[in-house]
């Protein structure tokens, strides 16, 4: 079981994840500045981060179509693209009802499904927030639950998509910071679904 301090690193990397595939920026700036230095020097993308150059190529990248686009959605990287998103929000749906009384996931319950890669570390983000509340209030079996959804749609659904997308499309990637964050993620998502049996970390 990972310890608080852990749930919180994993917790301040999914909302950063988030905040740059959504292309928050303003929020991106607010969560690194707010940083002790040697925190903001853990995030090499953070080095090459242009605001005006950065917001625009992510909205080349996954918001134009043309000849740099390169699609955000998990489902487009599975050979059944339809059947692939619908088995995503069957399972997304399945796990959430399981939770009938959570204002956080009531929320998402209500919300039309997207497997936007943003909206899946946005999904992570309220489980670790959760885990740390159940820790906080000494639910282990509840802690328990969150995580295994956790896990299961970082490994199942996460990590492959964000891996084919770099694979197929890193060479459309022309920017530093793009160069630098999309294999961060890929190599951090480990560390962000982590339970005791895995490892990484950043």
């Amino acid at each position: 079981m990972e310890s608080l301090a852990e749930k919180y690193g994993q917790l301040l990397l999914s909302q950063i994840f988030t905040q740059v595939w959504y292309g928050n920026w303003n929020e991106f700036e607010e969560t690194i500045e707010q940083l002790p230095t040697e925190w903001q020097e853990q995030f090499p993308f953070y080095e090459v981060y242009n605001r005006k150059e950065t917001k625009s190529w992510h909205e080349h990248y996954f918001n134009i179509p043309g000849e740099y686009f390169i699609p955000p959605y998990l489902s487009s990287y599975q050979k059944e693209e339809v059947q692939a998103k619908e088995s995503m929000k069957n399972d997304f749906y399945n796990f959430i009802e399981r939770f009938d009384n959570v204002d956080e996931l009531n929320v998402l319950r209500e919300e039309e499904f997207s497997d936007h890669i943003g909206s899946l570390t946005a999904f992570v983000t309220i489980m670790i927030s959760l885990e740390i509340k159940a820790i906080q209030e000494n639910n282990d079996v509840y802690m328990k639950d969150l995580q295994h959804i956790r896990e299961h749609f970082c490994k199942k659904h996460l990590k492959p998509g964000v891996d084919k997308l770099w694979e197929t499309y890193k060479h459309k990637v022309k920017d530093p910071f793009f160069e630098t964050f999309i294999p961060y993620c890929l190599s951090n998502i480990d560390f962000v679904s982590k339970t005791k049996t895995s490892t990484g970390g950043w």
